[in-house]
C-alpha cells in the first residue's frame, strides 16, 4: 500500500464547478450559432495503484472518521476528470504502478480495441486511442483482470468520468458529482463507535447490496455539514459547498460508478429541467450503475437546494450536496 491521500483530492478541483479551459463560467455572452472546433489529439495518463484514503469524516455517525484501502486512478477517488470534444481523438496511457493487475474500460468509445486497454500487470504500461464520437457524459472504470475483480476494483474507487463536448453547449456554470459505493470489512454501521482498522472490499455485502457508505466525489458528506434544523445531527465540519446564482441555468455532470445501485437524482426544492440536451421538467431522474447524465437546471430563487439519491437509505449513507444559490 503507498501512502495515505485524502480521498478525492483531484476531485476538490471540482468542488467551484469550473476546471479551467474545459469549464466555462457563468455569466459570458451566450452563443447564438454553434462554434467550430478543429478535433485535436487529446493525451491522457492514468497511474493505477492501491492507498489508503478517507473516505468518510469524524462525525456523530462515524466517530473519529473512515479510512479504506482504495484502488486508485492518479491516486483519487474517483479518478480525474477527463474534458474532450467531440471528434478528439483520446489517446490513453494506462500506467500500473500498483501490486496487482489493472486494467480500463471507457464507456465514450466503441468496439474493443478502443473500449478496452486490456490486463495491464504490476510495473508494465499500455497505451491506446479512440475517437470521441458521442457527446455527453461517461464513466470510465477498471475492469480488473479481463471482468475477474471487476466488482472489488470498481467498489474500492477505481472509476471516473469523462465529459464529451458537442461544441454547441451554452456556456454556463457547470459542477461534476461522482456517486460511488463502498463495501467495507470494517464497517459495522453508523453510531457504532469509532473505526480503528483500515478497511477493504467486503465481498458478502456486495453480493447482499448493503453498502457502507455512498461516496459522492470520494467521500461521504464530503458536501453535507449536517442533517435538521431544531435537532441537528452534525455530518461535516468541514464540508465543502457549490455556490450558484439564483434565477440563472446550471449544468450538472452526474456519473453513477454503482456498482450496484441506481441513483434516484433529485434537486431537492428544485426541478430538472433537461437530461442529455433532452427536456424534462420532472423531479426525480434514475441513473443506472455504470452510467451518467447531463442534467441541466434553474434555481429559481435564493436558498439552500440539496442535490441527492432520494433512496432515503443511501442519502443516509452520504449520498448528497448542499447548492447554495445566492
Amino acid at each position: 500500500m503507498k501512502n495515505v491521500l485524502a480521498a478525492g483530492l483531484a476531485a476538490g478541483l471540482f468542488v467551484a464547478g469550473i476546471l479551467a479551459g474545459m469549464f466555462v463560467v457563468s455569466g459570458q455572452p451566450e452563443q447564438e450559432t454553434a462554434v467550430t472546433i478543429e478535433p485535436t489529439l487529446r493525451r491522457i495518463t492514468l497511474i493505477a495503484d492501491e492507498n489508503v484514503v478517507q473516505v468518510a469524516p469524524d462525525s456523530a455517525l462515524h466517530q473519529g472518521g473512515i479510512r479504506y484501502h482504495a484502488m486508485t486512478f492518479n491516486g483519487t477517488i474517483p479518478g480525474p476528470l477527463i474534458s474532450v470534444n467531440k471528434g478528439d481523438t483520446v489517446e490513453i496511457t494506462l500506467q500500473n504502478q500498483g501490486d496487482i493487475i489493472h486494467s480500463l474500460n471507457f464507456h465514450a468509445a466503441v468496439g474493443p480495441s478502443q473500449v478496452l486497454s486490456e490486463a495491464v500487470r504490476p510495473g508494465e504500461s499500455k497505451t491506446w486511442s479512440f475517437v470521441a464520437d458521442t457527446p455527453g457524459v461517461f464513466m470510465y472504470h477498471c475492469d480488473g483482470d479481463n471482468l475477474n475483480g471487476i466488482w472489488e476494483h470498481i467498489a474500492s474507487g477505481m472509476y471516473g468520468g469523462i465529459v464529451v463536448r458537442s461544441g454547441d453547449e451554452k456556456p454556463v456554470k457547470e459542477f461534476y458529482v461522482v456517486f460511488g459505493e463502498l463495501y467495507n470489512t470494517e464497517g459495522d454501521g453508523p453510531f457504532s463507535g469509532a473505526v480503528r482498522e483500515i478497511g477493504s472490499f467486503d465481498l458478502d455485502k456486495f453480493i447482499a447490496n448493503r453498502p457502507d457508505l455512498i461516496l459522492t466525489n470520494g467521500m461521504a458528506y464530503r458536501y453535507i455539514p449536517y442533517f435538521g434544523s431544531a435537532s441537528t445531527m452534525q455530518l461535516n465540519n468541514d464540508a465543502e459547498r457549490f455556490d450558484v446564482k439564483a434565477g440563472e441555468l446550471t449544468r450538472w455532470y452526474i456519473v453513477n460508478a454503482g456498482p450496484r445501485g441506481h441513483v434516484a437524482f433529485n434537486f431537492g426544492a428544485g426541478i430538472i429541467n433537461t437530461v442529455d440536451g433532452r427536456p424534462l421538467h420532472d423531479e426525480t431522474w434514475s441513473i443506472p450503475p455504470g452510467s451518467a447524465a447531463v442534467i441541466e437546471t434553474v434555481f429559481p430563487e435564493k436558498g439552500v437546494y440539496f442535490g441527492n439519491d432520494h433512496d432515503e437509505g443511501r442519502l443516509l449513507s452520504g449520498a448528497g450536496f448542499a447548492v447554495y444559490a445566492k
